[in-house]
């Protein structure tokens, strides 16, 4: 019922359909516009153990084993403000994430960055590279490391564009066009609602007769009054005749027949 009465609302008050729809549109154009997409790339970086902890001639990928403590310390440290920071004050509203990678047990770590353009994007990313082994540099340089026993590392994996994500913008052109479009669906129906109610007042005020009568006893007009007095009138008149005929037929026959004559010839 609703619905329907929304569409016949919409299809009698169509233009103002037609405005909230150019509304919408506009509306849309600007969230589409204003919500801009953002751009991210990825890589991923393995830690490659130190030299003493590898056998002569044995492959360095064999001793990935116990270096996840080391893997977790250098995530927290590039990760940290003091680090992060300065590299992300050189792209406003970029963001930078430095994880374990989950899809595998080895010491393997995950970085994700994203900016407002592609050409921000990958210096960001490029910047990332540099500065993981940097701080794992500067971790065991403190620690006074030996060279034999320092663990470095090694990029596994690089996007070489960046992948476009507009999911945010999508969602809020999406709401901008449904949010119109409700709306105007709703304020046509709310209008030619006052609409049809205020052209309904003015007919009953320009023609009264047309209201509906009370269901009590109905007043009589003057022409009617007067129709109902002549007729009582008329009815009364009959009546004082048929009584005067029935006492002058009664007085004849109390009189008899002389009597009744000298009377009508007096009457007469």
């Amino acid at each position: 019922m609703f619905v329907r009465d929304m569409l016949v609302s919409c299809l009698r008050r169509w233009y103002f359909v037609v405005l909230g729809l150019i509304i919408t549109g506009v509306a849309t154009y600007f969230a589409f516009n204003m919500v801009l997409p953002t751009y991210e790339a990825k890589a991923s970086i393995v830690l490659i153990p130190p030299a003493v902890a590898v056998t002569v001639g044995d492959n360095p990928y064999l001793y990935l084993g116990g270096l996840e403590q080391a893997l977790g310390v250098l995530q927290v440290k590039a990760s940290s403000p003091e680090v992060a920071a300065p590299l992300l004050d050189k792209f406003p509203g970029s963001s930078m994430a430095i994880s374990k990678d989950p899809t595998t047990s080895g010491p393997i770590m995950a970085i994700t960055v994203a900016a407002d353009t592609p050409e921000q994007t990958m210096a960001l990313l490029k910047g990332t590279l540099e500065l993981v082994p940097s701080t794992l540099t500067s971790l065991q340089t403190e620690l006074k490391v030996p060279a034999a026993s320092v663990i470095t590392s090694m990029p596994l994996s690089l996007d070489v564009e960046p992948t476009k994500i507009a999911k945010k913008q999508i969602q809020m052109t999406a709401m901008a066009g449904v949010g119109g479009l409700a709306a105007t669906l709703l304020i046509t129906g709310f209008i030619d609602r006052l609409m049809s109610r205020g052209k309904k007042g003015r007919s009953k005020e320009k023609d009264p007769g047309d209201a509906e009568q009370p269901s009590g006893p109905r007043l009589l007009v003057k022409d009617e009054l007067h129709d109902v007095r002549a007729d009582a009138d008329t009815t009364a008149t009959a009546g004082r005749r048929v009584k005067s005929r029935r006492t002058s037929e009664k007085r004849s026959q109390e009189l008899g027949p002389a009597e009744a004559d000298v009377s009508v010839d007096v009457g007469t």
